[in-house]
């Protein structure tokens, strides 16, 4: 099947993602995790013993390059029981999970991590081989920059430095049609 979904960052920082068909119709939310954001929280991972098959999984993720999910059941008598509406493994009690993550294989989150992860997610779970995938964002430049603003305020007064990656940069230059000097101009006059 061929398709095409859309993924609807939710956060900033595209951690949290609505997917939907073209139709509208939504499909999930899902959590969106790189090697640097698990790699960090291994260290506490591993000195919790209720968080053994949970650190396991990620010391086994991070020495792959491949996309992993990890899934969040519900109970059966739970208040607010869910299970999701696409094709999602059971749990020993024949459940579907709630909630899931997807574990890609980049360091960090760029539009390309949010690309392939839905992809990935698509062809795993939806059954779509060649998805296409539009990142709708809900933040426009001005209220990023404002909600940059205040966390860069709560750092502190003392002089934060910032610098923005080529990738950003080069991303961002396609994304707006702009030379990589005009990209660069823009985000450093905002701020």
């Amino acid at each position: 099947m061929v398709g095409n979904l859309r993924a609807f960052a939710i956060r900033q920082d595209g951690k949290i993602c609505n997917c939907f068909y073209e139709s509208d119709e939504r499909i999930c939310v899902v959590c969106l995790n790189t090697k640097g954001y698990l790699r960090n929280a291994l260290d506490d991972l591993l000195h919790q013993e209720d968080e053994k098959d949970f650190s396991e999984a990620v010391q086994h993720y991070l020495s792959d390059e491949v996309c992993h999910y990890w899934f969040y059941y519900d109970e059966p008598d739970d208040e607010d029981f869910q299970e999701v509406d696409y094709d999602a493994p059971k749990n020993e009690k024949g459940i579907k999970p709630r909630f899931m993550d997807i574990w890609h294989p980049d360091e960090g989150i760029d539009l390309k991590t949010i690309e392939t992860a839905v992809s990935s997610f698509a062809k795993d779970f939806l059954g779509i081989e060649n998805c296409i995938v539009e990142v709708v964002h809900e933040e426009s430049l001005e209220e990023s920059i404002k909600s940059f603003k205040i966390h860069q305020e709560s750092l502190g007064e003392g002089n934060v430095y910032i610098r923005f990656s080529n990738e950003l940069v080069l991303e961002l230059s396609e994304r707006w049609k702009m030379g990589k000097k005009e990209v660069l101009e823009k985000l450093n006059s905002s701020i």
